[in-house]
């Protein structure tokens, strides 16, 4: 093993900075950029007193940032496409149909699938919260559900868009890094996800005998009437996310996939919703803005191209201390000691699970649980006759699954404001969320164990 260019103390202190400028932004409710930044600016200075002129580490930064390009321009599209579903009256006529059924069947079970249904074609964790999770939440609260019961189950469906659905920015991110197509992806994290979500539907059926769940036929009646007086509701609108998933397993490119997704839902807002060209404009800039006053609607107000700008920089933040970490010879280390404890496919999977999981819990957001295992587990994957879907599926049902459930993660910070609810009432019932992780170390590496 080389020695590290710079002494590893300073690599944790750096490490430190940027989990305290992550809290502190946190705490005062800024944006994460400017203590990302900071960080930056810290990092590099102490790298220069160490003898790295800042040109060099500046270097660094943005070899890193170029060298996951695509991903910047695909975040920013998801964002559009956002607020094309919404306006189009996609996501609006998921909700509308939901609502359909919603008392015929087990609330807390349908909390959780009608969850996860909409995550899989809104391609947003927190944006299905904010959405249909408003709703649900409203519903489940009127009748008596605890909220953190109730918030358990939404954000057990609500995640699964972060880990499976081809239009989420966490999934094409995970996909860049690992270098996997998103056919291959699907494969190995639905083979993992499948078994999990069935053994998660029966645990929340049976968890609800204890509480009444019946709802008044006037309450779904109310939100269907929101719904139906702000879009064009029909089920023909639902081709365009079937198409758009088709599309992404026939291996097409995300970006031409999300263009196309794009544009027809545009068309579809301005002749079937009666929205205007500029308004379509403004949907996709700043995301959909409803012209009906009403908290269901203005719940649906999400969405476009501005709103991702932060999601890129911070990113390029996580993509630029990761570089760092590297040039600098610290990561090399904890790659070689995970390698070194690993000595079987259980093993492997296990710990880059926990590795993942631990980068999100010290930086608060999961871009660097992605990065890290991602980029430099590879060849130990491929040592143990695993390969970069099963790598890839494993960080997307650890650290990706289980950063809501940190309490000072940004995802519980942001669940929190929209419910109400902290992560230390609904993290135990995130029944899904907490069984990928098990799952996946079962079946990728003790199923797999005669490969």
């Amino acid at each position: 093993m080389n020695p590290p260019v710079v002494s590893g103390k300073w690599g944790v202190l750096i490490a430190a900075l940027f989990t305290l400028s992550v809290l502190t932004c946190l705490k005062i409710g800024v944006s994460l950029v400017y203590g990302l930044f900071l960080t930056m600016v810290i990092a590099m200075s102490i790298l220069s007193s160490r003898g790295i002129p800042v040109k060099q580490s500046g270097k660094w930064m943005l070899e890193g940032i170029w060298s996951i390009r695509d991903i910047y321009f695909v975040v920013l599209l998801i964002g559009i496409n956002v607020s094309m579903w919404i306006s189009s009256g996609i996501v609006p006529g998921m909700i509308y149909y939901g609502f359909e059924i919603v008392d015929k069947v087990n609330f807390l079970l349908f909390a959780y699938l009608m969850a996860g249904f909409v995550a899989f074609f809104l391609g947003t964790g927190l944006g299905t919260l904010s959405t249909i999770g408003v709703a649900l939440f409203s519903l489940g609260s009127s009748i008596g559900l605890p909220p953190g019961v109730l918030v358990g189950a939404l954000i057990s469906g609500a995640y699964v868009a972060d880990r499976l659905s081809p239009i989420s920015a966490l999934v094409n991110f995970t996909l860049e890094t690992t270098a996997v197509s998103f056919k291959t992806y699907f494969k190995k994290t639905a083979w993992v996800m499948l078994p999990a979500a069935v053994l998660t539907a029966m645990i929340y059926y049976f968890i609800s005998f204890k509480f009444k769940t019946s709802i008044s036929n006037q309450e779904i009646q109310f939100y269907k009437e929101i719904l139906q007086g702000a879009f064009g509701i029909s089920p023909l609108l639902f081709l365009i996310p079937v198409v758009v998933l088709w599309a992404s397993f026939r291996g097409i490119s995300s970006k031409v996939v999300l263009i196309g997704g794009i544009l027809v839902s545009a068309a579809v807002t301005v002749f079937y919703q009666g929205q205007t060209l500029s308004k379509v404009i403004s949907f996709m800039l700043f995301g959909f803005n409803g012209d009906v006053t009403n908290p269901l609607i203005e719940s649906l107000e999400i969405g476009g191209a501005v709103g991702m700008i932060e999601v890129v920089f911070i990113i390029m933040a996580g993509i630029s201390m990761s570089t760092l970490f590297e040039k600098c010879g610290w990561i090399q280390p904890i790659i070689e000691k995970v390698q070194q404890i690993s000595k079987s496919k259980t093993q492997t999977v296990a710990n880059t699970g926990l590795l993942s999981t631990v980068l999100n819990a010290l930086t608060c957001d999961q871009t660097v649980g992605i990065l890290v295992p991602g980029k430099y587990f590879k060849s130990l994957f491929k040592s143990k006759g695993l390969d970069d879907g099963d790598l890839a599926q494993v960080i997307a049902n650890s650290g990706t699954a289980l950063a809501p459930l940190m309490p000072w993660n940004v995802n519980a910070i942001i669940i929190l404001t929209i419910t109400g609810v902290s992560a230390i009432t609904y993290a135990p019932f995130t029944v899904f969320n907490w069984i990928t992780f098990p799952v996946a170390i079962l079946l990728t590496g003790w199923m797999k164990r005669g490969d």
